[in-house]
């Protein structure tokens, strides 16, 4: 197995645990990158791993899965301003923030948390950062 098709399988694990999280969570899986799923649409500049949807409040999550040599990269920044700044435009929930969660591995969960850090993300109570392995 080539590092880029490695790369794409630890990708599609952790898409996998978050698609997971979100349903025992109660969530509604709308689009993934995931087999079985419809692609996400793009928000802004970039089409996130995952778009779910709480039956119950209406509320869009958005969900990213990041492996570590990923995380800082020029992409990767503009995902989470995108997909953090983002807020409910109608229903019942209008003007609330969309929750935005990202999945990691085990080994670099605070390499997220300094690059929100830097970008004056880190304090915004809608982003979730979640490890796996």
């Amino acid at each position: 197995m080539t590092i880029k098709e490695s790369a794409g399988v630890e990708h599609q694990t952790l898409v996998k645990a978050l698609i997971d999280k979100f349903v025992n969570d109660g969530l509604v899986i709308v689009k993934a990158a995931y087999e079985g799923y419809d692609e996400p649409y793009k928000i802004e500049r970039h089409k996130p791993d995952i778009i779910a949807k709480d039956s119950n409040t209406d509320i869009i999550f958005i969900g990213e899965a990041k492996l570590c040599d990923d995380v800082t990269s020029d992409r990767a920044k503009e995902q989470f301003e995108d997909f953090s700044s983002r807020v409910m435009t109608e229903g019942k929930c209008k003007g609330a923030p969309i929750p935005f969660h990202i999945v990691v591995p085990q080994s670099c969960p605070d390499d997220v948390v300094l690059v929100l850090a830097k970008l004056r993300l880190g304090d915004k109570s809608n982003i979730k950062v979640w490890k796996h392995g």
